[in-house]
């Protein structure tokens, strides 16, 4: 079995699903670890926005499996670096005693790449892209050492393949604009170190690791029918144009009420009163969309109630009618709704596009969830 780490639903489901895409039978589990027969086994310690102690899930994880029916480890990152990325590295190599990590979340296939110590998307510093409007981790610089906050006593190096002596030790980030560069980093990954980033690095790992006829290819999704329920978390421009996207198609849109992003505590009344108006809503549709459509606001705080509020909504629609597909857009949201309704263990069964993926609730198999961070596009073909 392969046993990977993320700190997020959508980061876990993302590498669950290039899994997939190798034949691989994967399974993603939140916090719990539980037995499975998965070839790939990820495990979401939903740790991204934790402040205390977020290495005591990793030690978690690693402990109930165990070194010796794990083949190898990946831990997955933010590819934008978001959340307590050193912190768990550092733990994580700690407990596998490894002397270094390669951490490679460069995405060259979604155009984000580390040149010269800095982090680009489609050419543009990361710092002057949507990710500077994260309610909760906005960016401010695209250097990659002011991006990590590497815990005293752990050597950081930021290195090219053709740099990189293969000696050195700590958290060794690793400069990639293209899938070339990642598999040579790949080349570098022994015994001795702990492979770490983003998906695409994660797919060049499969590469080396898994015998020839493994060979990647699409995999498809479960064709659902009935009843879908689109919630979009997210405050990035994509989410926005998404959801206007989806109106001009005559999808109906139920936003939260603005007396509801305003009033802080989750008042039962005013959630009640929203979901009244998605039910309605399906009551003559199949597809509704539930958003947040208010100016963006910098408080984690506020955008901690969002999560809640929006989680209680879905519950309640979930409560009282049958929804047979919930597509959730931003790892956060996610995470904050799949708690809300109990889920915590799904086998995934393919994408729409990279990174949105379907998934299977195993505990409830009649129920499906797709799920992709904020900052993906959803696919056209999700709206037909």
């Amino acid at each position: 079995m392969i046993l990977a780490v993320a700190d997020d639903i959508t980061g876990a489901a993302e590498i669950a699903a290039v899994g997939r895409t190798f034949g691989l039978t994967a399974q993603i589990q939140i916090k719990t670890p539980r037995s499975t027969s998965s070839d790939l086994l990820v495990i979401d310690t939903d740790t991204r926005y934790r402040t205390s102690k977020p290495a005591s899930y990793i030690k978690e994880a690693l402990a109930y499996y165990g070194r010796t029916s794990v083949k190898w480890n990946y831990k997955k990152v933010d590819s934008v670096l978001r959340g307590n990325v050193a912190e768990e590295l550092y733990a994580m190599m700690y407990i596998l005693q490894k002397n270094r990590v390669i951490l490679a979340p460069a995405n060259p296939t979604k155009a984000r790449v580390i040149s010269n110590g800095q982090y680009f998307i489609n050419g543009q510093p990361l710092h002057e892209t949507d990710f500077a409007n994260d309610p909760e981790y906005p960016t401010a610089s695209s250097n990659i050492v002011e991006l990590l906050n590497v815990p005293p006593g752990c050597p950081l190096h930021v290195r090219t393949y053709q740099t990189y002596n293969g000696n050195e030790q700590g958290i060794i980030v690793a400069e990639a604009e293209s899938m070339n560069d990642l598999a040579r980093w790949s080349e570098h990954v022994d015994e001795h170190t702990l492979a770490a980033g983003g998906s695409d690095f994660f797919r060049t790992m499969l590469d080396k690791k898994l015998p020839s006829s493994r060979a990647p290819s699409e995999t498809d999704i479960a064709a659902v029918s009935g009843k879908k329920l689109f919630v979009c978390g997210s405050t990035s421009q994509t989410s926005r144009k998404a959801v206007a996207q989806a109106g001009y198609l005559g999808i109906p849109v139920r936003p939260m009420p603005d007396i509801l992003f305003k009033n802080t505590p989750a008042d039962d009344t005013l959630i009640r009163q929203w979901a009244d108006g998605v039910l309605e809503a399906l009551s003559t549709s199949d597809r509704v969309i539930i958003a947040i459509l208010q100016p963006v606001v910098h408080d984690s705080k506020l955008a901690q109630n969002l999560r809640i509020k929006t989680a209680a909504l879905v519950q309640r629609v979930v409560g009282k009618i049958t929804i047979n597909e919930l597509f959730i857009e931003g790892g956060a949201t996610a995470e904050a709704v799949l708690h809300e309704l109990q889920w915590q263990t799904f086998d995934v069964i393919g994408e729409y596009a990279p990174g949105v993926v379907q998934m299977r609730v195993t505990q409830e198999p009649d129920n499906y969830v797709t799920i992709k961070p904020g900052s993906y596009p959803w696919p056209d073909r999700i709206w037909i």
